[in-house]
Protein backbone atom coordinates (compact mmCIF):
# COMPACT_ATOMS: atom_id res chain seq x y z
CA UNK A 1 0.00 0.00 0.00
CA UNK A 2 1.51 3.44 -1.17
CA UNK A 3 1.57 6.46 1.53
CA UNK A 4 -0.92 8.90 1.52
CA UNK A 5 1.46 11.27 1.75
CA UNK A 6 3.97 10.58 -1.31
CA UNK A 7 3.40 12.06 -4.89
CA UNK A 8 4.42 10.19 -7.88
CA UNK A 9 7.26 12.52 -9.80
CA UNK A 10 6.05 11.22 -12.80
CA UNK A 11 2.55 13.32 -12.12
CA UNK A 12 4.23 16.70 -12.10
CA UNK A 13 5.07 18.32 -15.29
CA UNK A 14 8.79 18.75 -16.10
CA UNK A 15 9.54 22.34 -15.68
CA UNK A 16 12.82 23.59 -17.87
CA UNK A 17 16.76 23.31 -16.20
CA UNK A 18 16.96 27.46 -16.43
CA UNK A 19 13.39 28.26 -16.40
CA UNK A 20 11.50 30.90 -14.40
CA UNK A 21 9.35 28.46 -12.85
CA UNK A 22 12.16 27.09 -10.63
CA UNK A 23 12.89 30.10 -8.52
CA UNK A 24 9.59 31.83 -9.02
CA UNK A 25 9.20 31.45 -4.99
CA UNK A 26 12.62 33.20 -4.64
CA UNK A 27 11.68 36.29 -6.41
CA UNK A 28 8.56 36.81 -4.72
CA UNK A 29 10.30 36.31 -1.99
CA UNK A 30 12.53 39.10 -2.79
CA UNK A 31 9.80 41.54 -3.78
CA UNK A 32 9.01 41.34 -0.66
CA UNK A 33 9.43 44.11 1.87
CA UNK A 34 9.57 41.91 4.59
CA UNK A 35 12.62 40.09 3.04
CA UNK A 36 15.01 39.43 5.28
CA UNK A 37 17.83 40.54 2.73
CA UNK A 38 16.21 44.22 2.62
CA UNK A 39 18.94 46.85 3.71
CA UNK A 40 15.67 48.68 5.64
CA UNK A 41 15.03 45.72 7.78
CA UNK A 42 18.88 45.45 8.89
CA UNK A 43 18.76 49.14 9.97
CA UNK A 44 15.84 48.90 11.94
CA UNK A 45 17.01 45.80 13.99
CA UNK A 46 20.06 47.29 14.28
CA UNK A 47 18.34 50.38 15.88
CA UNK A 48 16.25 48.04 18.01
CA UNK A 49 19.66 46.14 19.33
CA UNK A 50 21.22 49.44 19.81
CA UNK A 51 17.97 50.61 22.23
CA UNK A 52 17.62 47.71 24.06
CA UNK A 53 21.71 47.84 24.89
CA UNK A 54 21.06 51.70 26.11
CA UNK A 55 18.27 50.70 27.92
CA UNK A 56 20.24 47.30 29.70
CA UNK A 57 22.90 49.82 30.55
CA UNK A 58 20.81 52.24 32.18
CA UNK A 59 19.13 48.92 34.42
CA UNK A 60 22.25 47.63 34.76
CA UNK A 61 23.92 50.86 36.24
CA UNK A 62 20.56 51.83 38.35
CA UNK A 63 20.66 48.17 40.10
CA UNK A 64 24.49 47.37 40.48
CA UNK A 65 24.73 48.73 43.62
CA UNK A 66 23.15 45.66 45.59
CA UNK A 67 24.87 43.21 43.78
CA UNK A 68 28.45 45.09 44.10
CA UNK A 69 27.47 45.89 48.06
CA UNK A 70 26.71 41.60 48.31
CA UNK A 71 29.99 41.24 46.49
CA UNK A 72 31.99 43.57 48.78
CA UNK A 73 30.04 42.15 52.15
CA UNK A 74 31.34 38.80 51.35
CA UNK A 75 34.76 39.73 50.91
CA UNK A 76 34.47 42.42 54.21
CA UNK A 77 33.68 39.46 55.92
CA UNK A 78 36.63 37.34 55.34
CA UNK A 79 38.77 40.55 55.38
CA UNK A 80 37.51 41.57 58.67
CA UNK A 81 38.05 38.05 59.70
CA UNK A 82 41.79 37.86 58.92
CA UNK A 83 42.52 41.26 59.95
CA UNK A 84 41.16 41.08 63.56
CA UNK A 85 43.39 37.26 63.58
CA UNK A 86 46.39 37.38 61.82
CA UNK A 87 46.45 41.37 60.31
CA UNK A 88 46.17 44.96 61.33
CA UNK A 89 43.30 45.52 64.35
CA UNK A 90 43.70 48.85 62.86
CA UNK A 91 42.70 48.35 59.45
CA UNK A 92 39.67 45.83 60.15
CA UNK A 93 37.90 48.34 62.86
CA UNK A 94 38.18 50.95 59.80
CA UNK A 95 36.38 48.17 57.75
CA UNK A 96 34.02 48.22 60.08
CA UNK A 97 33.27 51.69 60.25
CA UNK A 98 32.65 51.73 56.95
CA UNK A 99 29.02 50.49 58.27
CA UNK A 100 29.37 47.26 55.65
CA UNK A 101 29.25 44.99 58.49
CA UNK A 102 26.49 46.00 61.33
CA UNK A 103 27.21 45.89 65.06
CA UNK A 104 26.27 42.65 65.73
CA UNK A 105 27.84 41.07 62.55
CA UNK A 106 30.90 42.78 63.88
CA UNK A 107 30.52 41.30 67.30
CA UNK A 108 29.55 37.76 65.97
CA UNK A 109 32.52 38.08 63.94
CA UNK A 110 35.19 38.50 67.02
CA UNK A 111 33.84 35.59 68.70
CA UNK A 112 34.18 33.12 65.61
CA UNK A 113 37.03 30.99 65.83
CA UNK A 114 39.02 29.36 62.99
CA UNK A 115 41.86 28.55 60.57
CA UNK A 116 41.17 32.14 58.93
CA UNK A 117 44.90 32.62 57.58
CA UNK A 118 43.62 30.51 54.88
CA UNK A 119 41.50 33.53 53.36
CA UNK A 120 44.43 35.55 51.92
CA UNK A 121 48.17 34.42 51.34
CA UNK A 122 49.93 37.50 53.05
CA UNK A 123 48.62 40.60 54.93
CA UNK A 124 49.05 42.86 52.29
CA UNK A 125 46.28 41.08 50.51
CA UNK A 126 43.54 41.35 53.32
CA UNK A 127 44.43 45.19 53.41
CA UNK A 128 44.56 45.25 50.00
CA UNK A 129 40.52 43.83 50.02
CA UNK A 130 39.68 46.00 53.15
CA UNK A 131 40.71 49.25 51.31
CA UNK A 132 38.97 48.14 47.89
CA UNK A 133 35.84 47.72 50.18
CA UNK A 134 36.66 50.71 52.23
CA UNK A 135 37.17 52.93 48.43
CA UNK A 136 33.19 50.91 47.36
CA UNK A 137 31.77 52.13 50.88
CA UNK A 138 32.73 55.80 50.57
CA UNK A 139 31.53 55.63 46.79
CA UNK A 140 28.55 54.61 47.67
CA UNK A 141 28.51 57.35 50.44
CA UNK A 142 29.35 59.68 48.17
CA UNK A 143 27.08 59.27 45.63
CA UNK A 144 24.20 59.31 48.32
CA UNK A 145 25.55 62.57 50.12
CA UNK A 146 25.82 64.34 45.97
CA UNK A 147 29.38 64.90 46.91
CA UNK A 148 29.92 64.94 42.95
CA UNK A 149 34.03 65.83 43.35
CA UNK A 150 34.74 63.07 45.35
CA UNK A 151 32.67 60.06 42.84
CA UNK A 152 34.55 58.27 40.55
CA UNK A 153 33.87 58.46 36.53
CA UNK A 154 31.04 55.91 37.06
CA UNK A 155 30.02 57.02 39.67
CA UNK A 156 29.54 60.69 38.36
CA UNK A 157 27.37 58.88 35.50
CA UNK A 158 25.30 57.33 38.20
CA UNK A 159 24.87 60.94 39.62
CA UNK A 160 23.99 63.27 36.51
CA UNK A 161 21.29 60.32 35.67
CA UNK A 162 19.95 59.11 38.47
CA UNK A 163 20.40 60.91 42.25
CA UNK A 164 20.85 64.17 40.30
CA UNK A 165 16.82 63.59 39.45
CA UNK A 166 15.93 62.60 43.10
CA UNK A 167 16.27 58.72 41.62
CA UNK A 168 18.56 57.57 44.31
CA UNK A 169 19.70 53.51 43.51
CA UNK A 170 19.04 50.99 45.71
CA UNK A 171 22.03 50.76 48.21
CA UNK A 172 21.56 46.88 48.92
CA UNK A 173 18.75 44.03 49.23
CA UNK A 174 18.49 41.39 52.00
CA UNK A 175 18.25 38.81 49.58
CA UNK A 176 21.76 39.08 48.29
CA UNK A 177 23.70 40.09 51.66
CA UNK A 178 25.62 37.12 53.30
CA UNK A 179 25.56 37.07 56.89
CA UNK A 180 28.40 35.52 59.18
CA UNK A 181 27.10 32.67 60.74
CA UNK A 182 29.30 31.60 64.10
CA UNK A 183 29.56 27.80 62.29
CA UNK A 184 32.44 27.23 60.49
Amino acid sequence: MASLFSKDPAARPPVPRYGKERIQQEIEHLKNRSSVRTAQEKKRSLAQFISCAVVFAFLGLYFMDPFLYAYHKNSAIKTYLYLHSYGSEQKAGALAATGILSETEVHDLNRKQGAFQDYFSTPQRAEEAANSTIDFMNGLQALRLGQYEHLNPIGKLRYILFVRFGLPPPRYWDALNPSPSLEN
